[in-house]
């Protein structure tokens, strides 16, 4: 018996066929006898030998494969709506080949370059923040130009027609922050290490125009993450607030870290909102009151809508929204 897989070229050498009629047996074909197609069907399970998928789609222009393109699995919510994606194609006729980019552009670029051509039938993104800087998106145009199905998730670009899975970041900030100020707190301030991206840019829109609504003056904090609790630190000593925002899970923990250092009670000195994991978020001291994105249900959104395209062969233009929801804890 062989020990690695078998080629098609050398199942027909050992059965003494062509390799057409090896194939047609395999596809199940009229035109090959029952007695040949079991001889066949034995013989390629003897020796261990697979269709390779890659040239079938190729020569079919369909290869039943996807590409799910994210910036990390570190992240819970990336890895949260990556389940979410599994769920749904895994209960389908299709794979999936996940890709990290790490935020690079270069990488995004270099998966679309690999992938595009036959191996995959379709994307669903998450754009990296380095390509959001960059604003160079032509290698989602040279995908789709190649007939390629594309769905955007959380991270999207507007100007490309494909089909985008958002939450309502502007609004759900914006009823966050009116709910800290229903609270009496008027001195409220917004972290962010997301600055680049569009997501965290429309989280600030919405923190602003409450602000700006309620007659109060809106600061907002920004630094990368080896940075953020360092310019946290340096606003507390000079200037007093009474509520903070987070706009992601590694600003939620500086606002943490710097409270406890400052000796700062939350949330009787200061009121904290932030994002975090669900599952995280409650073992917090105290349990941290959260802006729940559904990352699950976006992931299984994505998957739908991008399996309803290759199904039926339209890629649409169309923007799909998953309302935020706020997961009120002891923070605030």
């Amino acid at each position: 018996m062989a020990s690695s897989r078998t080629t098609l070229k050398e199942l027909a050498s050992i059965l003494g066929l062509s390799i057409s009629t090896i194939s047609k047996a395999l596809n199940d074909s009229h035109e090959i006898s029952d007695a040949t197609k079991k001889r066949i069907v034995k013989t390629a399970k003897l020796y261990k030998y697979r269709p390779n998928k890659i040239a079938l789609g190729l020569k079919s222009g369909r290869t039943n494969t996807i590409a799910v393109i994210i910036p990390s699995v570190q992240n819970s919510f990336f890895a949260r709506a990556l389940y979410g994606i599994e769920s749904v194609i895994s209960n389908s006729d299709y794979t999936a080949i996940v890709c990290i980019t790490k935020e690079s552009h270069e990488k995004e670029v270099a998966n679309f370059d690999m992938l595009s051509n036959g191996v995959v039938d379709g994307f669903i993104v998450a754009v990296s923040e380095e390509t959001q800087t960059v604003k160079n998106f032509s290698h989602y145009e040279d995908a789709m130009n190649q007939g390629k199905s594309i769905v955007m998730f959380d991270r999207v670009i507007d100007s490309i027609p494909c089909t985008k899975i958002k939450t309502n970041d502007y609004t759900a900030i914006s009823e966050a922050t009116n709910n800290l100020i229903r609270s009496k707190r008027n001195q409220i301030i917004l972290v962010s290490t997301i600055n680049n991206l569009n997501v965290g840019k429309q989280r600030t829109k919405g923190y602003q125009k409450a602000m700006e609504h309620a007659g109060l003056s809106s600061v907002v904090l920004e630094a990368n993450l080896d940075q953020i609790e360092n310019v946290l630190k340096d606003y507390a000593e000079n200037n007093a607030f009474d509520a903070v925002i987070a706009l992601d899970t590694d600003a939620s923990f500086a606002v943490y870290k710097v409270a406890s250092e400052l000796g700062k009670n939350i949330p009787s000195d200061i009121a904290v909102i932030g994002y975090m994991s669900e599952r995280i978020a409650p073992y917090l001291t105290p349990e941290l009151t959260t802006i729940n994105q559904h990352s699950y249900t976006m992931g299984e959104t994505a998957a739908k809508m991008l399996l309803a395209q290759l199904e039926s062969k339209q890629n649409t233009d169309q923007t799909i929204l998953i309302d935020s929801t706020l997961s009120q804890r002891v923070s605030s």
